[in-house]
């Protein structure tokens, strides 16, 4: 398989097949917009999670239009997700590029810092960029254009540093520190994947945001590399840890397709809990039916990290579902949620699912939401509020069919 392979809508039709009537767990669904195309936006991009700010608001990235509608609309925008009083919500783009040769075209997440500003990647320029909030709105500023995989994006530290798969390696793997002084931004190469060296055991193409852990240790997946038995280069997991000296050590945490049932293909964060397990999903991998995983990796005495497959997604591809991908989120109880695929609309509805732990140590699968096209379609990262509710976007479906942002209640 190409080292560039990228999971696209035809992965869910590929994998499933629809043959049995769900059963739904107790949930509250609403649309919150639909997204109409055009100034609005041309979809939600695919696997993104929603941000959130101190007061609550969703804010997202929007497609973007190219060519001669790129300059009649926008080189991708920022919408938000306004809260109002009883339940209401309102959608506003507060930015959109206009000038692809000078800031680019914006396909990648966004995340807040401490201070309220916004960050993110464009592609073309392989530009990092900072939206900061003024009293004429939002103002676009290049913070650094050394090199930025877009759909990995950057995540600030506690104090504002910026971290990604940055530098002269870009998007072919590479992990690198922004650091704001008082001279600017000054770019620091923590990392390079050694995916094209003679007997390498890294992973190539992150295709995931990067995430932290209590402790200010950095996680992340690649797509692919990481070879785990002859012909598998399914991907890996691996953790970034500080060191006093302020240089970081890379460690390989598992390589996928590492024994017959194993996941593969892991496209999405890791979620970390207070133990510091690690927690992600695969698109392929786990029984015959190759639906995907959602696994833990857990730390052990030796120094090494175990995996355990908390469910395969052949257990549930007789009703159609599987393919999981973006991130997890945990509630309060902890329960895991996430996102998977379905085989209606062709193959790319999509689900919302919950696992809860059970004392046999095992989890118990639950369906959240399914997804029906007028409703959404493609379902992409998820975002939990101080509530319990959860929040996330479609690619694909709605009133327009240009995607929806929704709310769930679990």
């Amino acid at each position: 398989m190409s080292c560039r392979t990228v999971v696209s809508t035809g992965v869910l039709t590929a994998v499933l097949a629809l043959v049995g009537v769900p059963t739904f767990a107790a949930s509250r669904y609403r649309v919150l917009h639909n997204f109409a195309g055009g100034k609005d936006s041309n979809g939600p991009l695919l696997f993104v999670a929603l941000a959130v700010d101190r007061k609550g608001n969703l804010f997202g990235p929007g497609g973007s239009l190219y060519g001669q509608r790129c300059q009649e609309f926008s080189c991708g925008l920022v919408f938000e997700m306004k809260r109002g009083v009883g339940g209401r919500w309102s959608e506003t783009v507060v930015f959109r590029i206009t000038d692809p040769q000078t800031q680019g075209v914006l396909n990648s997440p966004i995340t807040f810092d401490r201070q309220g500003n916004l960050y993110g990647c464009t592609g073309g320029l392989d530009l990092v960029f900072q939206l900061r909030l003024g009293r004429n709105g939002w103002s676009f500023t290049p913070v650094w254009n050394g090199g930025c995989a877009d759909a990995v994006g950057v995540i600030p530290d506690s104090v504002g540093n910026l971290f990604g798969s940055l530098g002269p390696s870009g998007p072919n793997g590479g992990i690198g520190k922004l650091a704001h002084g008082a001279d600017g931004w000054m770019y620091t190469d923590l990392y390079n994947f050694c995916w094209q060296q003679k007997g390498c055991p890294d992973g190539v193409w992150p295709l995931a945001p990067l995430s932290w852990d209590s402790k200010g240790n950095l996680y992340g997946t690649t797509y692919e590399g990481g070879p785990s038995y002859p012909g598998c280069y399914c991907g890996a997991a691996f953790q970034m840890t500080p060191n006093t000296d302020g240089s970081w050590t890379y460690h390989v945490l598992h390589r996928f397709g590492a024994f017959k049932n194993d996941g593969q293909y892991p496209y999405g964060s890791m979620t970390v809990d207070a133990s510091g397990n690690a927690y992600g999903t695969t698109t392929h991998g786990g029984g015959s039916y190759t639906a995907g995983t959602v696994f833990k990796l857990a730390p052990t005495k030796s120094g090494l990290w175990k995996e355990i497959l908390i469910f395969d997604f052949q257990k549930v591809s007789n009703r159609g579902y599987g393919a999981p991908g973006g991130n997890l989120v945990f509630d309060n109880a902890g329960n895991l949620y996430g996102t998977a695929g379905s085989s209606l609309c062709n193959g790319t509805c999509g689900i919302v699912f919950k696992l809860a732990p059970q004392p046999s140590g095992q989890w118990k699968f639950s369906l959240v939401h399914q997804f029906t096209g007028p409703d959404g379609n493609y379902p992409n990262g998820l975002t939990m509020d101080s509530q319990g509710k959860l929040y996330g976007t479609t690619s694909g479906g709605g009133k327009y069919n240009y995607g929806v942002v929704f709310e769930i209640t679990p």
